[in-house]
């Protein structure tokens, strides 16, 4: 379902952050701290397969918006297994502002160096 969403989001011509920001809103607004939780393996799946910046870090503060309403900072097993793999992505595809949001979220969960 999520991967749907998602695909409808990424899949245009360009990305508008208010059209991007409006769709994650009509996706998060009512979960429930468990659901958003639930969500994180598959937004991190999600993003593993971006390669162009702006998708990584649109990805990356959708993650934080997840452990937000999740309200925790402990990382899914998924995403536990996966962080030096977003690393190199954001150091292969990303630019200054996606390893920006990266380190926010990394400061978010307690796991920045």
């Amino acid at each position: 379902m999520l991967k749907e969403q998602l695909d409808e989001i990424f899949n245009r011509d360009s990305l508008e952050e208010e059209v991007v920001s409006t769709k994650f809103y009509e996706i998060i607004k009512r979960l429930s701290p468990e659901d958003a939780y639930n969500l994180i393996d598959e937004a991190v799946a999600y993003l593993l397969g971006l390669k162009e910046s702006e998708s990584i870090a649109y990805m990356l503060e959708f993650i934080s918006s997840l452990y937000g309403i999740a309200g925790t900072n402990e990382r899914t097993e998924l995403h536990e297994l996966k962080a030096s793999v977003i690393d190199r992505q954001v150091d292969m595809y990303g630019n200054q502002f996606t390893l920006n949001v990266l380190n926010n979220l990394k400061r978010e969960l307690g796991t920045a160096k």
